[in-house]
């Protein structure tokens, strides 16, 4: 008898992402509203919340899959549950850093330690920050290859998910200062709203990355269910 979907398996695919651009959409009228458009996409807006939603729901449904994919007859390392516990603790890990901005904070620290001014360089840290957790995320993805090669329909969304956070952490280096700017001869006044406009794109592509890593891994639990 095939299991009813519950918890995020409940979700439709479709869904995930109309409701990510619901509340990418509500964000911008809410800025427009409080004055500043990017409001609600700096840390502890409503799209950082929305962020750490998905991610928190990337990793229950890994840990479900976990709970179904446990072999009690082979030892610990060889159990394929341990691959799905790994990415859900990465994924919770994820969202923890995003409530708690882990990384920003690490920045400062290594600043503060080194006791060292902010150079377009240096200021670049919590972006190589990122680009490590995607790099820790694509090893680990390598190293259980033969476990995640099983689910066909999980594959594309993860190649889909790191091209769009591969896009997301290159457009929060190249604006991480005003050099951009200059590049592109934009006028002084006009430059508000292209930083505004650059912080949405970059949070957007961040939202709709965490929405495809979770459509891989809610049709996998699906799957597995009906299986």
């Amino acid at each position: 008898m095939h299991s009813p979907p519950r918890g995020p398996a409940r979700i439709p695919v479709p869904g995930l992402f109309i409701g990510v651009a619901a509340l990418l959409g509500l964000a911008v009228g809410l800025g427009l509203l409080q004055g500043q458009l990017d409001r609600q996409f700096r840390e502890s807006g409503i799209v950082t919340y929305g962020s750490v939603i998905l991610l928190g729901l990337i990793s229950w449904t890994s840990f479900a899959i976990g709970r179904i994919r446990r072999d009690r007859a082979r030892p610990l390392w060889r159990d394929p549950r341990a691959v799905w516990t790994a990415i859900g603790a990465g994924f919770a890990f994820l969202a923890l850093d995003d409530l708690a901005q882990v990384h920003e904070n690490l920045d400062k620290l290594i600043h503060s330690l080194a006791g060292a001014e902010a150079t377009a360089l240096t200021d670049r840290l919590d972006d190589l920050i990122i680009a490590l957790y995607g790099l820790a995320g694509l090893l680990v993805l390598w190293l259980c290859r033969a476990e995640l090669k099983r689910f066909g329909r999980l594959l594309p969304w993860l190649g889909a998910g790191f091209a769009i956070l591969a896009l997301q952490v290159g457009l929060d280096v190249i604006s991480n200062r005003d050099e951009w700017l200059d590049w592109l001869a934009v006028a002084e006044a006009a430059r508000p709203l292209w930083r505004d406009a650059m912080t949405i794109t970059e949070e957007a592509a961040k939202l709709f990355a965490e929405a495809a890593f979770l459509s891989g891994f809610v049709l996998t639990l699906r799957g597995l269910r009906a299986g």
